[in-house]
């Protein structure tokens, strides 16, 4: 029998919380999104705010959360050390990190973008968080 050891990770927005539910839907992990469901957690920051380290990382991309729109950029982060298996996507970030960059817990890596723009001032602006661990999605509720 194999056990996962529970990982403890630090919020990207050093508790500022999370996006409860606004207009345009609910920041938890499974909400409904009409034909799919959420796949990940929504971090409150405002635009311009840190987004931090939730565990010790580097970048290994940069992508865009939209394929229609090249104003919102992504950043996706590979664990190092004792988290190695984690790889997490962060969306909804600007003043990206060079890739190859190497951060530890609680340090910065970018700011928060403004969502907003793209629905309306009625969403909550926030970072998107999708978490996965050797390649399969997971709940990253559980981990903050």
């Amino acid at each position: 029998m194999s056990f996962t050891r529970l990982m403890r990770f630090s919020a990207i927005n050093f508790k500022q919380g999370l996006r409860g539910c606004d207009p345009w839907g609910c920041g938890n992990f499974g909400a409904s999104r009409g034909g799919h469901t959420h796949k990940g957690i929504d971090f409150s920051i405002p635009e311009g705010g840190a987004v931090y380290a939730p565990f010790p990382c580097k970048v290994i991309r940069h992508g865009w959360p939209y394929a229609n729109d090249s104003r919102y950029r992504l950043i996706e982060i590979q664990g190092v050390g004792g988290y190695s298996q984690y790889t997490a996507k962060l969306m909804y970030v600007k003043d990206l990190p060079a890739v190859g960059s190497v951060f530890h817990e609680k340090q910065k890596m970018c700011v928060a973008d403004n969502i907003s723009q793209k629905y309306d001032s009625r969403m909550t602006n926030h970072v998107h968080f999708e978490l996965y661990q050797n390649g399969q999605l997971l709940n990253p509720e559980i981990f903050f």
